[in-house]
């Protein structure tokens, strides 16, 4: 008899994409497998392109059946402006409304396959029983209360999976003394909030956000992380900016990771063999859990060398995905991008980016332009963007540029959207096929904000970055990329997080950050000219060895299979669970 995962996705596009290729990467190598996906309604229906994508671009369409995508919940829509508006400062101790209801509806769908029962999903699917029990859970991290309750409800075997690097998980989850900060976070921030002097009048969330950023536990104000080089600990929050989901995040998920039972993460030995057996030491010590490296959830075609054949297959395909819609600030620029050469071309053309980067290797050769991107929901300060746009449209060597202003937050001056249209060397989009970017052999590097989706769609291909991270995973991602991998520079006069304090790279005194416009300006001047020069040079060969070194270990009988193996070991052959 097969057997039945039930892999319990997390909504964010960042998390959703991942994990629904992980699926049908599962389903791909275990012919014997049934995996019920559990993901929200309202994505639903762009999983499921997702995957019917993965399997074009090199997958096997024929696992698809054996997937089945039950649609629970509706969080996103629950999202609704005024809270939008106010969810930075909302107190994360209080779950929203939608997201309840969602844990429930999970837990329901959930309790009604243990049962062998049919069960009707939140688009009105009618799902029968596949004639065997789960016997194991992959959850994504942020459902950690979750996952934890159907821990203790069934006592199946659960694994995490974490999207991003080995570094990022021990930064959040490890013991104080190994750098990591969720033990005594909460209660930390309760404190404080006890504590009206200390309060000062902050809001717990701001609380939450300071002790995010300058904990009492490191009295040296040091993190020192197993395969990363010492950091201070506010380098971990360095702009000015807040989730209150990243308290959820390290008070849940550290209870979720307390009675897990493994880890699955989206990197490879081969890359952060030093920063996975720091993981070992605190996560595995004593104990039968596993530390599984399937390396990034991708298509085949994506570890494959840049081609324009590649870029365009991708772009042709993509899955596209926006939460709040478009800048207001792109009305302005009339749905047009100028093309190399002057060609015109609309927003609602098929690949305004492909058209663009075909016209940038005709005119000036491989590796030439920049892609600058924020992801959906992140944006800079305006003003500081406006600089490296400026700084970028000035250079003497030409370094044609896209930006995508997917995050409705985006805004751009009307007078350098004008300049950048008529310069002949920059379109802006609403939206861009990232992957196919990133394919493209026109493209040099990347600005980004490191979140794990670009990192490792960047690592995967061989593409150098510029990083500009805000919170979350992405600082660590982008002091693994700039000071380990050697595969990208970091900009650090732009960071105006809730501490003030230097950075600990740099020399013997570390580097002052001192965030005038024109310390900005004078360093992105040199990182773009170092991009241009004999280290951009370096750093793109070292981006090169790395998709190597990930196409290598997703080979047959490479590492992703010997880990495969073991979950093979454990979760396939063993016999199904007994109907009750």
């Amino acid at each position: 008899m097969p057997a039945h995962w039930v892999l319990v996705s997390f909504w964010a596009w960042g998390h959703l994409r991942p994990e629904t290729n992980l699926a049908v990467n599962l389903a791909s190598k275990f012919p014997d497998l049934i995996i019920s996906f559990l993901v929200d309604a309202e994505v639903a229906g762009k999983c499921r392109d997702e995957m019917r994508r993965y399997a074009f671009l090199g997958g096997d369409a024929r696992v698809l059946p054996r997937i089945r995508v039950i649609a629970v919940g509706h969080v996103p829509a629950g999202m609704t402006p005024e809270i939008e508006k106010k969810f930075a400062i909302m107190d994360p101790r209080r779950t929203p409304k939608s997201h309840r209801i969602a844990e429930r509806r999970i837990q329901e769908a959930f309790d009604a396959m243990m049962r062998l029962e049919t069960f009707k999903d939140d688009n009105g699917t009618l799902w029968k029983p596949v004639g065997v029990k789960p016997n194991f859970v992959i959850c994504d991290i942020l459902i950690g209360h979750l996952g934890r309750q159907l821990k203790q409800t069934y006592s199946l075997a659960l694994y995490i999976y974490f999207v991003g690097s080995a570094t990022c998980f021990t930064r959040v989850y490890a013991p104080t003394a190994l750098g990591g900060r969720s033990i005594g976070y909460a209660e930390e921030c309760q404190a404080i909030e006890a504590d009206t002097h200390c309060a000062s009048g902050r809001t717990f969330s701001q609380i939450a956000q300071y002790v995010w950023a300058r904990s009492s536990k490191f009295p040296d104000d040091l993190i020192k992380i197993k395969g990363l080089p010492p950091i201070y600990q506010w380098e971990d929050l360095p702009q000015a900016a807040w989730f209150p989901s990243l308290y959820e995040l390290t008070v849940s998920g550290f209870a979720l990771v307390q009675c897990s039972d493994g880890i699955i993460f989206p990197t490879v030995l081969s890359i952060e063999k030093t920063g996975v057996e720091g993981v070992m030491d605190w996560y595995t010590n004593g104990t039968d859990r596993q530390v599984l490296c399937l390396g990034p959830q991708l298509p085949p075609l994506i570890f494959t060398p840049a081609s324009i054949a590649k870029s365009h297959t991708l772009a042709a395909i993509e899955v596209q995905t926006s939460y709040a819609g478009p800048a207001a600030f792109l009305d302005d620029v009339n749905g047009r991008s100028s093309a190399m050469g002057g060609t015109q071309d609309t927003y609602k053309s098929k690949d305004p980016c492909m058209l663009f980067l075909n016209d940038v290797r005709r005119q000036y050769g491989d590796h030439r332009a920049i892609y600058i991107s924020f992801g959906t929901t992140f944006f800079p300060k305006p003003a500081h963007l406006v600089i490296l746009l400026e700084s970028i449209l000035d250079l003497e060597q030409p370094m044609p540029l896209i930006f995508a202003a997917a995050s409705p937050l985006a805004f751009l001056p009307a007078q350098l959207v004008q300049r950048i249209q008529s310069s002949g060397r920059g379109i802006i989009v609403p939206y861009a096929p990232q992957q196919a970017v990133l394919a493209h052999p026109a493209l040099g590097f990347m600005v980004t904000h490191c979140g794990a989706g670009g990192t490792f769609e960047a690592l995967s291909q061989g593409v150098p970055v510029v990083a500009w991270p805000f919170l979350g995973d992405q600082p660590i991602h982008a002091l693994w990329m700039s000071q380990v991998l050697d595969t990208g520079f970091e900009l650090l006069q732009i960071r105006n997080g809730p501490v003030k304090g230097k950075a600990y790279r740099g020399g013997p005194y570390g580097t002052e950050i001192i965030g005038t416009d024109a310390a900005v300006r004078e360093e992105m001047r040199a990182v773009l000219a170092a991009c241009q020069g004999q280290e951009g040079t370096r750093k793109r060969a070292n981006a090169e060895k790395v998709r190597k070194r990930i196409q290598s270990a997703l080979k047959p009988g490479g590492q992703m299979e010997q880990h495969l193996a073991v979950l093979k070991s454990l979760f396939v052959d063993l016999p199904p669970r007994a109907a009750l």
